[in-house]
């Protein structure tokens, strides 16, 4: 999967005119195609918001994450502790990441935890 630096800038390279100072009187006649500065700012909105939805949205328990790998786990809503911190061990069981014990309640989902 691409970075999110690496589909923006194939997305200005692609459509975004550099080579006319004002974008509104270009006449299309470079390598590309050049879109008018609204468009462009329509299209980072409706970027943004897909990567907003891809980064928060919560994966099916599943097709967990790889073996170790640290995420924040959606609990039973009934569950003392809806939301933890938790990881896949070696033997595919779902760790307390905290405290390394197994996490008996059912998960109904699980983010990556994004830096």
């Amino acid at each position: 999967m691409e970075t999110i630096e690496e589909r923006a800038k194939a997305f200005c390279e692609n459509n975004i005119c550099v080579d006319c100072g004002d974008r509104k009187n270009c006449d299309r006649g470079c390598v590309g195609c050049c879109i008018p500065t609204f468009s462009a700012l329509e299209w980072l909105i409706q970027f943004g918001k897909s990567e907003h939805t891809g980064l928060t949205r919560w994966h099916d328990p599943k097709e967990p994450p790889e073996p170790g790998r640290v995420v924040l786990v959606k609990r039973n809503p009934s569950s003392i502790i809806p939301y933890d911190l938790g990881h896949i061990d070696n033997d595919g069981n779902w760790v307390d990441s905290w405290c390394g014990s197994p996490i008996d309640d059912k998960i109904i989902g699980w983010r990556k935890i994004h830096e």
